[in-house]
């Protein structure tokens, strides 16, 4: 599985962006860019600079031990096998290591179970699957969201009949408790961030090519949400060329500034690093290319439900 990493913005705007797309894979984009500068190269030392989230217990038991053990975070990178922007992700609190990563982490500080006992503490507490837990912390960091999907529709515009379908087809072993948590989960999420706003481009077939009553509770939800103001949606229509969808990818912009680009997979949510941000720009100026005006794509959805 692709490492995680967290990167930072060229402007000091704030969008978020989903879209899926053989172009990026799983590899990844770290990039920290100021809006005069507009450098895009990073160091290890511009890593160090966080993006503006609080820490949690678990990054602060990392940090220390580190310290105490008088380790650079290069030095612990190398002895853990992983990356450095990943030891700097974990120490600015933006999502916490896997398991066994953790446990490498403890070993390598000599911290006797301090930074495990840490990390179990941090990630049982905030009751989110594993995919979720750093679009947790990215989102309410954001104040624009602009979705764009090669296939399906955006996770967080999904009408609960929607989402269900999606949770059983991938999880068909799942308890009816459990899907109906992941559905709320997603579907509750966007008006659980009042200030976010958001933009969606998808195919127009993510909704069209729907069974009859799964399309129109997808169409009238969608509609609500337009309704609302805070969502702007244009379609693609069917037959434009869009490159072959295979995981989202999300481009946020937070408040303060810094670009984190992830890519939603199966095992969970990969913050990529800074090697592929022309072709994420490249495969975006593609969907838009072909999308449909706005007003345009709300008579669409008007006519399916």
């Amino acid at each position: 599985m692709a490492s995680r990493e967290v990167s930072a913005s060229e402007e000091t705007g704030v969008c978020a962006v989903l879209l899926m797309s053989p172009i990026v894979g799983t590899h990844g984009l770290l990039s920290q860019c100021s809006e005069n500068s507009g450098n895009s190269g990073v160091s290890e030392e511009r890593l160090g600079h966080p993006v503006h989230m609080p820490l949690n217990p678990f990054a602060e038991t990392l940090i220390e031990y580190r310290e105490l053990a008088g380790l650079t975070q290069t030095q612990l990178a190398k002895r853990v096998g992983v990356s450095v922007s990943s030891v700097n992700r974990w120490e600015h609190g933006h999502s916490p290591p896997k398991r066994d990563n953790a446990e490498k982490l403890d070993e390598a500080c000599n911290a006797g179970g301090k930074i495990l006992t840490a990390w179990q503490a941090h990630t049982s507490r905030s009751g989110l699957p594993e995919w979720a837990r750093d679009l947790a912390a990215i989102e309410p960091a954001s104040r624009h969201a602009t979705l764009v999907s090669a296939a399906g529709v955006p996770g967080m515009l999904q009408a609960p009949e929607y989402a269900r379908s999606v949770f059983l087809a991938g999880r068909p072993t799942a308890s009816e408790d459990a899907i109906a948590s992941l559905v709320a989960l997603r579907c509750e999420r966007l008006a659980e961030l009042p200030d976010l706003r958001v933009a969606a481009t998808f195919p127009a077939t993510a909704v069209g090519g729907l069974p009859p009553d799964l399309r129109r509770a997808q169409a009238e939800h969608l509609l609500q949400w337009a309704a609302t103001g805070r969502v702007t949606i244009t379609l693609t229509p069917a037959g434009a060329a869009m490159p072959l969808p295979v995981a989202p990818l999300m481009i946020y912009r937070l408040r303060s500034g810094e670009r984190v680009i992830a890519s939603d997979h199966a095992e969970g949510t990969v913050v990529l690093s800074a090697d592929v941000a022309d072709r994420v720009d490249a495969v975006v100026t593609v969907v838009l290319t072909h999308a449909l005006p706005a007003a345009s794509s709300l008579e669409y959805l008007e006519t399916l439900t």
